[in-house]
This record gives C-alpha cells, sequence and structure tokens, in this order.
C-alpha cells in the first residue's frame, strides 16, 4: 500500500515550504506566462516594423512626386513632375522639335549625332505648362550605302566598290 503524502516536519532553510505536485512546477508555468507575454511583444514589433517602413516609403515616394532621369552629355538631370518648361530648358537646353499629342504639348531633346551607333532623343510632355511625362526614343545611326544596300557603320566610309569584271 501506499503511505499518504505527509508534509515533512523539518524544512530546510531556502527550502519551499509547500511540496505538493502543484506547487513543484509553478516556475515551469509561470515562466510559461512569461514567454507568451514575450512572444506577443516580439510579433507586435515584427509586424509594427514593415508598416512603419511602408509609411516612410509612401511618405518620401509623395514628398518627390514622380521623377526622371536623363542622361546628358553633362551628366545625369533629374526631371520631376509638375516642372515647367523654363525649368526643363534650364537643365536640358533647348529643344530640337514641338509634337502636339491630344492636349499634351511634347518637346523632344537631345542631340541626334552619327558618330556614336545610337543615340537617344527624350520627348518631354507637358500639360498646362507643367511636365506630365518623359518618353526615351532610342535611335540607329547606321547608314545604308544606296549601291550595295549594305549598312555601314556610323563614323565609317563606305565600302570601296569593287569593279564588276
Amino acid at each position: 500500500m501506499s503511505a499518504p503524502n505527509l508534509p515533512l516536519q523539518s524544512v530546510p532553510a531556502g527550502a519551499p515550504e509547500d511540496t505538493s505536485p502543484d506547487a513543484l512546477f509553478t516556475a515551469f508555468r509561470e515562466g510559461s506566462q512569461k514567454k507568451s507575454s514575450r512572444f506577443t511583444f516580439t510579433w507586435f514589433v515584427a509586424a509594427a516594423v514593415p508598416v512603419v517602413l511602408a509609411l516612410g516609403f509612401v511618405s518620401l515616394w509623395r514628398a518627390n512626386g514622380t521623377s526622371f532621369s536623363v542622361v546628358t552629355p553633362h551628366g545625369i538631370k533629374v526631371l520631376r513632375a509638375g516642372m515647367t518648361t523654363q525649368e526643363v530648358g534650364g537643365l536640358l537646353g533647348n529643344p530640337l522639335t514641338l509634337q502636339k499629342q491630344g492636349e499634351q504639348d511634347c518637346y523632344r531633346y537631345g542631340r541626334p549625332n552619327f558618330v556614336n551607333e545610337v543615340f537617344v532623343v527624350y520627348s518631354v510632355c507637358y500639360e498646362q505648362g507643367q511636365v506630365r511625362d518623359v518618353l526615351t526614343h532610342q535611335y540607329s545611326a547606321w547608314q545604308i550605302d544606296p549601291a550595295t544596300g549594305t549598312f555601314v557603320a556610323p563614323g565609317q566610309p563606305p565600302a570601296p566598290k569593287n569593279p564588276a569584271g
């Protein structure tokens, strides 16, 4: 037969007074409660960080607006939506041509050349005097020899003609 659980009469210094099985595992139960509160705090922080970063990016995007990078011989220039024709002219110089597209006036900027194989012309479109869109047009500078119908690289003289014989 089993003996009844009798409380111990002599309690050494620093030992718990309650030695019942329920009291024996209280440290583990209290620790699990602490872990769950740490666990929820960790999940809260993990969820809050992406939200804060997303809000920061949205606010920066709204503050700067839409911007367009334009490569010029003098470096990269940045055009922002809402700039006037005078501001763009100060950055890119005088336009090559004007083209109308519905309500928009599109000015073309760039320097066509026949030294490089490819050159770029930018089309800056304005609505009510402010930049709305910037388009990039890439053109090939290769020439076609009319006599032979072959392509000639830019800056190269045409191929010599072989006498038929």
